[in-house]
């Protein structure tokens, strides 16, 4: 199966994972080297292909032919492993695509991860890949391991372990640690399918192995280390696709300090930190964010089920309080609801439970609701059907015993029945529940050690499901990156209102003024007062300058403002240009201040920001994002996001906001900000002032980069 490296859309992957010809460049006789492990690996594993060693010192390696270089080898194998010198590596590389080699894994370092030298080869490297059709994974990384059929291709002693077997396929951006995510999801009782280390990612990314993952039907979870995507955009297709097909990412992503930023003219660009674009997109599109080993485990293991909820109301179900409380707390710090259950439910538990037991969510059984299994499993049966129950959390303490098994068989009875996700917190040690444990197993009913964790998979298992309800309504547009952030230049206030007001947005209505005599006229039709600013693409911050009054009451008060105003440029600096003086009609009854903003980052595209504005902006740092192009829904819960929502409400009896315009301006803004995606670079409305209910919004100031002159 050879693949064009270039494709929009990459293959599954199949002849990678399942190759019938393994080469090895740079294979040793020293089954303990990097180059020899392989071979070591595969003959241990009981690889049934050929295995090729190629290195010219040697004429056969552990009984196998071994051939001087690529060009003698009977045939192009499916996969070739390059444990070479870097500077080797390129001449390799180019044999192999000349003998018609479509994949090649190389361990070799030396590449991007070494300097500005490497950064050269790695681009050379991509090259000859663009050109020979060669698909490359690596260089720096430690190989790739079908699970499922037993072909581990690497080196280090994770390829040489037996892992359980199962349908999530994993990817790491790191050799040595993703090796450790593999090895601790194992020791979880996860099951695995497929694993790749895709270390400098010279052509084949992350985000490839991961379209490559949902395309293959056995697996039905993708996860993932990551320390950053080079293609981030892919985000949006990947994780519609995703939800669509019902198979749940999971990545843990490191590297989220804000320390990376970049600073820019706006504020949205100067508060958008890398970090706030890949919540944007894992909020966006269902991807579930882990932070440990263990925390990916636990949500992959919720995933596995299948089972989705329809809402994020949970039952909880223990027999002992404390646990109950602890689910529950965790529970709400995850977003979801521990709701009443209904009169008729609690109707029905009270002939099936002893009379002490607490019917209130969290229902604390007792010990005692267990000493009949059968009235224990009729009590599940009635909170699985309470219209108010969306998932059902069951905590067993340390239950342990022939009675732990009964209740078992009980609960993968009561799962069998039911469509609606159920999970058991269990902590008795397994050698105490060993039958009861393998019940849950046979089941595919997940059971963690802690309620904590059990909410975890609550909590994995509703964002995904809450964001797949939505993924009809959103938006399919291509959204690529901007091309070049280099040549953009700013426009000046009037100018970039005037581009927007082209979307339907809602500006002020104002006009520029070159002398004190337009100033009045303008002033006068818009009536008074009046706001009065410098316009100079050369100033973002007008107020920061002293370029803006607020206020202005009469005609000689606009004459007097005008003239201070058309000196300031000059006070500042030579390099300052003066494009007039704009005058803007002065907006009253302002329910709320907030910035509205976009980025369009060189990797994500473009971005939409929301928070508190006015010149608290940066001080209180209350934003949220969302990748454009986002629809009412992902609108509203953009506005919800943050803390500023509450008082646009109208909390504490402050007057309420026109919401709905406010989401009206955020779907505008994301139509301006695909449309002109090709060469906007960052844009900030800020104010945007929020008018009282049915008032509307109207944009104060903006701020523009552009590579387009207007």
């Amino acid at each position: 199966m050879q693949c064009n490296p270039s494709a929009a859309t990459p293959d599954r992957l199949d002849q990678l994972f399942q190759p019938a010809s393994v080469g090895i460049v740079g294979a040793s006789a020293n089954l303990e080297s990097i180059g020899g492990q392989p071979i070591k690996h595969l003959r241990n594993a009981g690889y049934a292909g050929t295995i090729y060693p190629i290195n010219p010192k040697y004429n056969d390696i552990d009984g196998l032919p071994c051939y001087p270089d690529i060009t003698s080898l009977p045939e192009a194998p499916d996969v070739m492993v390059v444990a070479v010198a870097a500077n080797r590596v390129i001449a390799v590389v180019e044999e192999a695509g000349a003998k018609g080699v479509p994949y090649v894994v190389i361990f070799s370092s030396g590449f991007a991860e070494a300097g500005t030298d490497g950064e050269a080869a790695q681009r050379e490297l991509a090259e000859v890949s663009r050109r020979t059709g060669v698909r490359i994974i690596g260089p720096n990384c430690q190989g790739l391991i079908n699970v499922a059929d037993g072909i581990p291709i690497g080196f280090g002693a994770p390829y040489a372990m037996t892992y359980r077997t199962g349908a999530v396929s994993v990817s790491s951006q790191s050799g040595a640690f993703g090796n450790s995510v593999l090895m601790g999801l194992n020791e979880e009782g996860v099951g695995l399918r497929r694993y790749v280390s895709t270390g400098n990612e010279a052509q084949t990314t992350s985000l490839d192995c991961i379209a490559s993952f949902l395309e293959d039907p056995e697996t039905r979870v993708v996860a993932g280390y990551v320390e950053g995507f080079r293609d981030a955009h892919r985000l949006r297709e990947l994780g519609r696709q995703a939800l669509q097909q019902d198979k749940p990412l999971v990545l843990w992503k490191v590297g989220n300090t804000e320390a990376g930023a970049q600073a820019a003219s706006s504020h949205t660009a100067n508060l958008a930190g890398e970090y706030g674009y890949y919540d944007a997109a894992f909020r966006q599109y269902g991807i579930v964010d882990a932070h440990d080993v263990g925390d990916m485990a636990d949500c992959v293991r919720a995933l596995l089920t299948g089972k989705r909820p329809t809402g994020n109301g949970v039952a909880v179900l223990s027999i002992s309080g404390g646990a109950g409380i602890a689910m529950a707390d965790r529970c709400a710090e995850l977003g979801l609801t521990l709701p009443a259950l209904a009169p008729e439910t609690i109707d029905a538990l009270r002939p099936l439970l002893p009379a002490f037991a607490s019917l209130n969510n969290p229902v604390d059984l007792t010990a005692g609701a267990l000493a009949n299994p059968q009235s224990f499993a009729d009590a599940l049966r009635v909170v699985v059907k309470d219209p108010n129950v969306d998932m059902l959390g069951i905590c067993l303490a340390a239950l342990s015993g022939e009675g732990a098994t009964l209740v078992a068989r009980e609960i993968a009875n009561v799962a069998a029945e039911t469509d609606i996700p159920l999970l058991v917190a269990w902590s008795a040690p397994p050698g105490m529940a060993t039958d009861a444990y393998e019940v849950l197993e046979q089941a595919e009913i997940p059971r963690y050690a802690s309620p904590v964790r059990c909410a975890r998979g609550f909590g994995a298992t509703w964002r995904f499901a809450e964001a797949a309800a939505r993924v009809q309504e959103m938006p399919t547009r291509d959204v690529q990156p901007h091309p070049n952030r280099e040549d953009a230049a700013a426009l000046n206030e009037f100018e970039a209102k005037q581009l927007l007001g082209q979307y339907g947005f809602p500006v002020t209505r104002e006009g520029v003024a070159q002398n004190g005599e337009d100033a009045v006229r303008l002033a006068n039709e818009y009536g008074y007062p009046v706001v009065m600013k410098i316009l100079s693409k050369d100033i973002p911050h007008k107020s920061d300058a002293g370029g803006v009054r607020v206020g202005v009451q009469d005609d000689a008060a606009v004459h007097a403002v005008y003239e201070e105003i058309a000196a300031l440029p000059k006070r500042i600096g030579q390099d300052v240009r003066f494009e007039g003086v704009l005058v803007q009609e002065m907006v009253g009854g302002t329910a709320a201040e907030v910035i509205l903003g976009a980025v369009n980052d060189p990797n994500f595209g473009p971005v939409i920001m929301f928070g508190a504005g006015g010149i608290f902006a940066e001080i209180f740092e209350d934003v949220a994002f969302r990748l454009a192009p986002v629809n009412r829904p992902e609108a509203e819960a953009l506005i919800a996001q943050t803390r500023i929502s509450r008082i646009l409400r109208g909390a504490r009896g402050r007057t309420e906001a026109d919401v709905d315009a406010l989401v009206d301006a955020v779907l505008k803004l994301s139509d301006f900000a695909v449309a002109e995606s090709q060469r906007f670079t960052e844009i900030d409305i800020n104010p945007l002032f929020v008018l009282p209910k049915g008032q509307g919004v109207r944009a104060v100031d903006a701020y523009l980069r552009t590579t387009v002159p207007q």
